[in-house]
């Protein structure tokens, strides 16, 4: 028999990633018959990934002398620091923030020639079929094609990536841990006389490092999500795997770990030197005992699926972005992994996958559960597994909701061993009842078509602000960004993206800290804000633009260096009733200089 060429391995995994990408346009239709127009996402981060993605864009451009007048006069400071926004208050340390630098150089040319809600939307289509391929890639070690494409496919399409792709597409492209397990696999279990000066050794591990370094610009919180997987996973393969490894795998993990982990932090120098930078939150960044995973979450249906309500009757500690709601792989499925493992486990071919897989998918989950547990709401523990995490600095900053990812991946690999000897014995009475309860696993979690919504865009950014606001200008726009898990909240990012970053932010949704706290998710208020804070916040009426507190107002946005003040009056979450804004601006700043394309633009230096 010949071996197959370099082609005919390829064209199963190109067909299936065909197949994939039909899958998740179906699956995004609305935000693909519209990706300049249209976002999947129940809250409004969606604008802070545009807009990192379009500053990463912005910044290339200008060093490959391809931006515009504005990047050259310094707007985009840095892929991870910038001040861009918050350009009054020491801008902002993109190495704490959700940057996504990696994708957005990657997805530059995009961004270029279709701008950066495009590339966002493209790169949420793209993430349920690189994290189905690149689990296929793990599946496929220890099964064949079919079953390993299809239970990957479950979790490229779970509810945790469909979900977190609804705003967080940082936390919804999985790609590195299916790799990073794969390659922990391949070292600690291959042949011994695989030896450290193979080709195969170093591709291993210097592609472990180029997976881990590249992770750190996309998702920290992934990555350490990720470490904490892999112990559990190595902690799984030297307790049930005895059989398969050897003490020279163990070496050869070792010494590829380091050389892995040595590269990555390489290549990772530039994030971690930032990240001691200016403008870092100096405390935990979210409070502890939040966001934990409900024990009905795997069973309750929620947010993307066909069976899903949009949101979980799960009560919660507090209100929780149903993006973050990814936990459910439903009750046939658990029930189909647990008669997998009891009739499958003493298989010479499958026990020791089924026993690694059930093992680390286990310990995983326990600590998804956070610290405390809780059932329908209700504390069953007061502190569990996941407070030891808690208490080791970095990693006390991971969301606990957010392992389940992991965990995902182990259940559907169980799932994978039963599709595949169910088709094998598809004669036989209990592999089609297996086949069948797989079906019905299938169609409980499937997703149904996401819904998308309108991105609301001034054409003044994309058509007259160069003529109008000189580049590189200091400007206060109104309705400013606000941290508030709602639509439209910071669309000014967005407005600010697709003008090529042509002028400064005063505000700016990100995570940072200021002198009188520890962690702050926005750009402090300015003189004006504070004198509008219960116009905005309470719906009180707008206080008389004539009173000496609104000059003094004004004056110290002059003094400051705003240079412009630019209000779009049709913009959602506006305050007050329609010409409120609009008036009150009238009489305190003077007439508009620039009143069309859905802008009026009030110059503070005049």
């Amino acid at each position: 028999m010949f071996a197959p060429t370099l082609r005919q391995r390829a064209r199963p995994w190109l067909w299936y990633a065909l197949l994939l990408t039909v899958v998740s346009i179906c699956v995004f239709g609305q935000v693909a018959a519209d990706p300049g127009g249209q976002v999947v996402a129940s809250n409004d981060d969606s604008s802070l990934f545009i807009w990192w993605l379009g500053h990463a864009a912005e910044l290339l451009g200008s060093q490959l002398g391809l931006g515009n007048d504005a990047a050259q006069g310094g707007t985009a400071d840095g892929y991870l620091y910038t001040e861009a926004m918050n350009t009054l208050h020491g801008g902002v340390n993109g190495a704490w923030n959700t940057s996504l630098a990696g994708l957005g150089l990657i997805l530059a040319p995009i961004t270029w020639a279709a701008g950066p809600v495009v590339s966002y939307n493209l790169l949420i289509i793209s993430i349920p079929v690189l994290v189905s391929l690149a689990t296929a890639a793990l599946f496929s070690r220890f099964l064949t094609h079919v079953p390993a494409f299809v239970a990957a496919g479950g979790v490229g399409f779970s509810s945790y990536v469909i979900a977190q792709a609804s705003g967080h597409p940082n936390l919804a492209f999985g790609v590195a841990p299916p790799l990073v397990a794969l390659i922990i696999i391949k070292l600690v279990l291959r042949a011994p006389q695989t030896g450290f000066a193979s080709r195969e050794f170093w591709a291993l591990s210097l592609g472990l490092g180029a997976v881990l370094g590249f992770q750190f610009y996309v998702s920290t919180e992934v990555l350490a999500g990720t470490f904490i997987a892999a112990l559990c996973l190595l902690i799984s393969i030297a307790v049930f795997g005895r059989r398969a490894w050897t003490l020279a795998g163990w070496l050869r993990l070792g010494l590829g770990g380091v050389i892995g982990s040595a590269l990555a932090l390489l290549l990772a120098i530039p994030l971690l030197l930032t990240m001691r930078g200016p403008n870092a939150p100096t405390g935990a960044i979210r409070p502890h005992g939040v966001w934990n995973t409900d024990l009905l979450d795997p069973i309750i249906p929620a947010g993307p699926t066909l069976l899903g309500s949009g949101s979980s009757p799960i009560p919660r500690v507090m209100d929780i972005d149903s993006a973050e709601l990814g936990a459910y792989v439903g009750i046939p499925a658990l029930i189909a992994a647990v008669i997998i493992v009891i009739c499958l486990i003493r298989s010479r071919r499958y026990k020791t996958i089924l026993a690694i897989a059930s093992a680390t998918g286990f310990l995983v989950f326990v600590l998804s559960l956070g610290s405390p547990v809780l059932l329908n709401g209700t504390v069953v523990s007061g502190v569990g597994p996941f407070a030891l995490i808690e208490a080791i600095p970095v990693l006390n900053n991971i969301l606990p909701m957010r392992l389940v990812l992991h965990s995902t991946i182990a259940l559907f690999a169980i799932l994978g061993c039963g599709l595949q000897w169910a088709l094998e014995n598809i004669r036989r009475r209990r592999a089609q009842a297996l086949l069948g309860l797989l079906v019905i696993s299938a169609v409980v979690v499937v997703p149904g078509v996401q819904t998308s919504r309108e991105v609301y865009m001034p054409d003044f950014y994309t058509e007259s602000i160069t003529e109008v606001v000189p580049a590189g200008s200091v400007v206060k726009t109104v309705p400013r960004p606000l941290a508030w898990a709602e639509p439209h909240a910071d669309e000014a990012m967005v407005w600010q993206a697709v003008s090529g970053f042509h002028y400064r932010e005063t505000g700016g949704y990100f995570i940072g800290s200021s002198p009188e706290s520890d962690v702050t998710y926005a750009a402090p208020e300015d003189a004006l804000d504070e004198v509008l804070s219960d116009t905005v916040f309470a719906g009180a009426p707008f206080p008389d633009p004539d009173s000496a507190e609104v000059r003094a107002a004004v004056d110290e946005l002059r003094a400051s260096g705003v240079d412009y003040v630019i209000l779009a009056p049709d913009a959602p979450l506006l305050p007050g009733e329609p010409g409120d804004y609009e008036d009150f601006l009238n009489s305190s700043l003077g007439e508009p200089m620039f009143d069309y394309e859905g802008v009026l633009v009030y110059p503070l230096n005049r």
